[in-house]
């Protein structure tokens, strides 16, 4: 029991020596960044009094410098006037800077001296600016001869187209395979031309123009309207010929037999009954 109250004494009397050194050392510690910042403080105070007398100086220097630069502006200008009009550095200053130039005629008078117009020496060489030039030389207009306009030549009245003129060049329309506008040629000449002797031939090359393309349903047609208009016509021959073929190509041989049998009972000798007979050998009738 006796051991354990002295382990406690002993244990108390650590904590108390133990407290006492962090007392002196915080405190230790806290004089020590008082004396720091006290001499700081101290520091910036002597750098700005040393700054106020550097600043002092300078401005002492400079105006002393500015006093010796006024003085010799002074002396410099002094010089000047001096140099620059004798009579007012003798005190002669009533009217300031005096010109003695006053014009006159013919001359000007510097003082009391006159220099009046004296001739210029002439050089030899030719002085082509001296000469004023005059006016440019007057060049006469060239006369215009005027030509008489001749007359106008009447223009040659063009000939009009004829039903032979139209029919040929539906024909050469044809001939060169343009089927289109050979058809609508030949059709516009029987309306403008009825009455022409050509027409009958127009219609069975309007035929034509149809059984070339192979639509032969038309070409049967236009082919019968020569043969109904114009039975005894040389063209209707080659119309009945043209529509027994044009059945055929159809796929009806009764009615080709037939056209070809008329072609050839009433126009036996024409060039068209002949090739008929031969269709009618190969067709069987």
């Amino acid at each position: 029991m006796h051991y354990l109250k002295f382990v406690l004494l002993a244990l108390s009397c650590s904590l108390l020596t133990a407290c006492g050194a962090m007392k002196q050392n915080a405190a230790t510690t806290t004089a020590s960044t008082e004396w720091r910042i006290q001499s700081l403080e101290e520091s910036f105070l002597n750098m700005k009094e040393e700054q106020r007398r550097q600043a002092d100086a300078n401005a002492d220097s400079l105006a002393e410098i500015e006093a010796k630069l006024l003085a010799l502006e002074e002396m410099m200008g002094a010089n000047k006037v001096a140099t620059a009009d004798p009579e007012m550095a003798n005190g002669n200053t009533e009217s300031g800077w005096v010109s003695d130039l006053k014009p006159e005629e013919g001359a000007w008078v510097e003082g009391d001296k006159v220099q009046a117009d004296e001739p210029v020496a002439q050089s030899s060489e030719e002085k082509p600016w001296d000469e004023v030039p005059g006016p440019p030389p007057v060049i006469p207009e060239p006369k215009v001869v005027e030509r008489t306009k001749p007359k106008d030549a009447p223009a040659p009245t063009p000939k009009k187209a004829g039903p032979s003129a139209s029919y040929e060049a539906a024909l050469a329309l044809y001939n060169n395979d343009d089927f289109d506008k050979a058809r609508s040629s030949f059709d516009s000449f029987v309306k403008k031309y009825p009455n022409s002797d050509l027409v009958p031939n127009a219609l069975y090359w309007s035929g034509e123009t149809y059984y070339s393309q192979k639509q032969y349903p038309q070409a049967i047609l236009a082919f019968k309207e020569v043969t109904g208009r114009y039975p005894k016509h040389s063209k209707a021959a080659a119309a009945l010929l043209k529509i027994g073929m044009s059945y055929d190509r159809v796929g009806d041989p009764n009615n080709a037999v037939f056209y070809l049998r008329a072609l050839v009972e009433d126009f036996p000798k024409s060039n068209p009954a002949a090739l008929a007979r031969k269709e009618l050998k190969r067709l069987g009738g």
